[in-house]
Parts: structure tokens; sequence; C-alpha cells
């Protein structure tokens, strides 16, 4: 019975317009991302793969809220909950095939971003953390569709999960938005001087907070200057005794 009703989910996934649409365009807004920011940047394929999950993770999101909220949409949800009483079976049904989804959409992403950026000519790079981003962008859709459960509303859950995942982490102090989804995540930053991140703590992805920085004055010493080359030009200012 429970292998029947993960089928099911599996099939409304499969045959749901929207959700074909919002894995077509992420794969290949991936691949678009990933040439683009090899071309634009001195990095590796990989890194430029990976710089790339910052935005991809925007169609797991959708992926995860419509694994749940486009049933509630019309009448499909009172049919499904008829035909499986189980809520407990049925939402873990949805999971799984959600992550079967899920799974599929970022490998192929990030495989077509990396193949996007050998494209455009940059090496290959160190590929070890590109599992890693995969599972991330994996749970931020898991997350997604936690939202749409409670919430039983597309509108309303993908609002909410795009404000805790893009909005709030960049905006609230570093001690709470560290510990929000999507912290930290964006393209990472090309080697060398990065005069943007001015003091304080920076972060790859986030620019520190601090003051901006201002050229220094040049100040003129008070004393007058002596054409004598033993004689320093600070030494009129310091007292007798030194």
């Amino acid at each position: 019975m429970a292998r029947d009703t993960f089928a099911a989910e599996l099939a409304k996934l499969r045959t749901l317009p929207a959700v074909l649409l919002t894995c077509g365009v992420t794969i290949a807004a991936a691949g678009t991302l990933g040439a683009a920011l090899a071309a634009g940047r001195a990095m590796s394929a990989a890194e430029a793969a990976l710089g790339t999950t910052g935005y991809v993770q925007t169609g797991l999101i959708v992926l995860g809220v419509l694994a749940v909220a486009s049933e509630y949409a019309g009448t499909q949800a009172r049919t499904s909950l008829t035909a499986v009483p189980a809520r407990g079976r049925l939402i873990t049904a949805k999971i799984a095939a959600y992550l079967v989804a899920a799974i599929l959409t970022a490998v192929l992403a990030l495989a077509a971003a990396l193949a996007g950026a050998l494209f455009t000519g940059a090496p290959m790079g160190d590929g070890a953390a590109l599992p890693r981003a995969a599972a991330y962008l994996v749970l931020i859709g898991l997350l997604a569709l936690a939202v749409a459960t409670l919430t039983r509303d597309a509108i309303a859950s993908l609002a909410t999960t795009l404000v805790l995942v893009l909005v709030l982490p960049p905006v609230l102090p570093d001690a709470v938005g560290d510990h929000l989804p999507g912290a930290g995540r964006g393209p990472p930053l090309p080697a060398g001087p990065r005069p943007h991140l001015d003091g304080g703590r920076a972060r790859p992805g986030r620019v520190a907070r601090g003051r901006p920085h201002r050229r220094s004055r040049l100040v003129r010493p008070a004393g007058r200057l002596s054409r004598d080359p033993g004689h320093h030009p600070f030494d009129a200012n310091l007292p007798a005794e030194l």
C-alpha cells in the first residue's frame, strides 16, 4: 500500500506541467549562469557551478512548494485524503516523491552549470564540494515543502520560504542571520584583494558590515622644515629632552 501511494504521488509530480516547467527552467538557468560566471570572473568550472547555487535554490524552493501546495488549489487534496486516509503515510509519500524529483533536478542543474563553465574554456578545478551543494539544494526545497504543508497555500509558502532564505539572512544581525537557511550562500568571490570587505568578519557571498573606507588625509607637521639634510622635518615637534 505504501508503495502504491508513493507511485501515485510520483506520477502526480511527473504529470504536473508546473513541475516539469520548474525543473526544465532550473536546469537551463544553471547552465547559463555557470557559463556567465566562468566567463566574467577568473574562476574554475567547479567554482562557477558552486556559484550558481545561490540562484538555483529558487527553483528547488518552487519545486518543494508545488509538491504539496498544488493539491490545495482545488479539490485534489480532498480526493487524496479520501483515497489515503492516513495523513502520515500520505505526507511520507509526498516527501519521497519530492526527494526523487529534487535529487535529479539538483544533480542535473549542477552538471549543466559545470558543463556551461567548461564550455567557456575554464579549468575543471576541485569539485569535491559539488555533492554538498546538491544536498543543500535538496534540503532547501524540503524546507519549502514543510512550509507548504503547514500553510497549505502556494503563494504564502513560497513567499515565506523566499523571505527565510533570501531576504532575512543579509539584513539580520550576524548572530541571528548566520543560523538561517541560505546564510552565506552565494557565488564564490575571486581570489585577490577585496576592498569592498571593509573590516569586521566577512563571509563568502555576504558583504561585511562596517563603515565605508575613507581616504586618509595628509597632515602637515606643525614645525618649520629645515634644509639641513640631517634634520628630520618632525624633529621640530619633539620635546627638547628627547
